[in-house]
């Protein structure tokens, strides 16, 4: 199985420090407070999307069928993609992760440190800057235990000639590693790990750095969070996720304040200096007790993915608290965010026997600027279409992946993409 897909299996190496620290799990009177206020909403249904008129416009239209063989995208740098090319063999399907120029088609293959080659996990996240480097974190630990510390590996892959280079190594207890583009030439990295601490078992770090293109590194946050299931009050600040907004850093997180949580949005500067604290009145009762797995912040709305159950929630920051647009358990509903639009569309596939429905599913958008949201129709020129997924890239160009088999095939991947220049200049004329 190729690494890429399993980077969503070995994520639980993350949580094996923080949750009995966190202590996210609620009490008896708190699970049946949030139960009872999911009712009212009807937070408990799996698939949750805004009561809109579906348009009959054609959105599918707008997107260029990519004609990549046997290619699966990654992301994008530039005109280039980056992700694997997928061939048979009498073991089964290979993969290679590789580049791919955009507009003639040509293959250029990495150029990678033979000591470099047997990488064993990563996030999953990725930056671009200047259009030309990518940088991922990699760990080349294949041990993985609570007492294990990890040789991780900060890469750059140079997109003209595939060079592949490391400009940063750490050791530490989570293999795990994230990433946030701050502007063209710098980017936020950040860990949670294992701290000692004499006051419980052990304390939380959530330590964040920020990267120049060179690679080199300023630590600008360290926080220290301790709980213990005999408290009522947590200590210190917990952030689970960061993310970065126009530029600004933020941190999400939650804190036991009287023996109920509660969750915080941290405003940083660049030097780390905490700037704001906001309660996100609500939010609590719309993750409950799971962990985020990814978070996206972009004007009002708050986009995130939690560990558990792998579900994808848009949410809204209003005057009277959080307000939920949509929910999708075990990923039946997926998002991409490109210029001021969010973009999200249900699966057409049953996430528990595979097979596809015969139902209709239309691309949502959300126009953030106009605070709107629209439904149109995403109708495909395929016989059998089998949603994969939908992405944004770092050139924010919005990926539409299906099968054209009935069945998920990486041969027989289908990429249709609309690019930033499109969505801005053709989509407020639609609606």
């Amino acid at each position: 199985m190729k690494k890429l897909v399993c980077i969503a299996l070995l994520l639980s190496l993350c949580f094996l420090f923080g949750c009995s620290s966190v202590n996210s799990k609620p009490s008896a009177d708190e699970k049946n407070e949030s139960e009872n206020t999911s009712q009212s909403i009807n937070l408990n249904e799996d698939v949750i999307l805004p009561k809109v008129n579906v348009k009959s416009t054609n959105l599918a239209k707008e997107f260029k069928n990519l004609n990549l063989n046997n290619f699966t995208i990654v992301n994008a740098i530039g005109n280039t993609y980056y992700g694997y090319k997928s061939t048979y063999s009498v073991g089964g399907i290979n993969d290679e992760i590789m580049l791919i120029e955009s507009k003639s088609g040509k293959e250029i293959r990495l150029n990678t440190p033979q000591n470099i080659t047997n990488w064993s996990v990563g996030s999953g996240s990725m930056v671009v800057l200047k259009d030309k480097y990518l940088y991922e974190w990699k760990s080349y630990t294949s041990e993985f235990s609570e007492d294990t510390a990890h040789d991780v590996k900060l890469t750059r892959i140079d997109v003209e000639n595939g060079t592949v280079e490391i400009v940063d190594e750490l050791e530490c207890s989570n293999p795990l590693i994230y990433m946030c583009q701050i502007n063209d030439t710098e980017f936020l990295s950040y860990s949670i790990t294992q701290g000692p601490s004499d006051k419980t078992e052990y304390a939380v770090i959530s330590t964040a750095w920020i990267y120049d293109i060179n690679g080199e590194k300023k630590e600008i946050i360290n926080e220290r969070y301790e709980n213990d299931v005999s408290w009522t009050d947590s200590k210190g600040i917990l952030i689970e996720r960061f993310a970065v907004k126009d530029g600004e850093i933020f941190g999400l997180g939650r804190r036991l304040i009287s023996g109920k949580y509660q969750f915080f949005l941290y405003h940083y500067d660049k030097s780390g200096k905490l700037i704001k604290e906001e309660a996100l009145i609500g939010f609590e009762d719309i993750i409950g007790s799971e962990q985020m797995l990814e978070l996206y912040l972009t004007d009002d709305y708050i986009v995130f993915r939690t560990y558990e159950s792998l579900t994808t929630y848009i949410c809204k920051k209003t005057d009277v608290g959080i307000e939920l647009v949509m929910k999708g358990t075990d990923r039946q509903v997926q998002y991409a965010v490109a210029s001021k639009y969010i973009f999200f569309i249900e699966s057409n596939v049953n996430v528990y026997s595979g097979e596809i429905e015969q139902k209709n599913c239309p691309l949502y958008i959300i126009d953030m600027q106009n605070d709107k949201v629209y439904a149109t129709e995403f109708l495909l020129d395929l016989k059998n279409p089998y949603f994969v997924g939908i992405q944004s890239l770092s050139n924010e160009s919005i990926l539409v992946t299906y099968c054209d088999s009935g069945i998920y095939n990486p041969m027989d991947i289908k990429h249709y993409i609309i690019d930033r220049e499109t969505i801005e200049g053709k989509l407020s004329k639609l609606f």
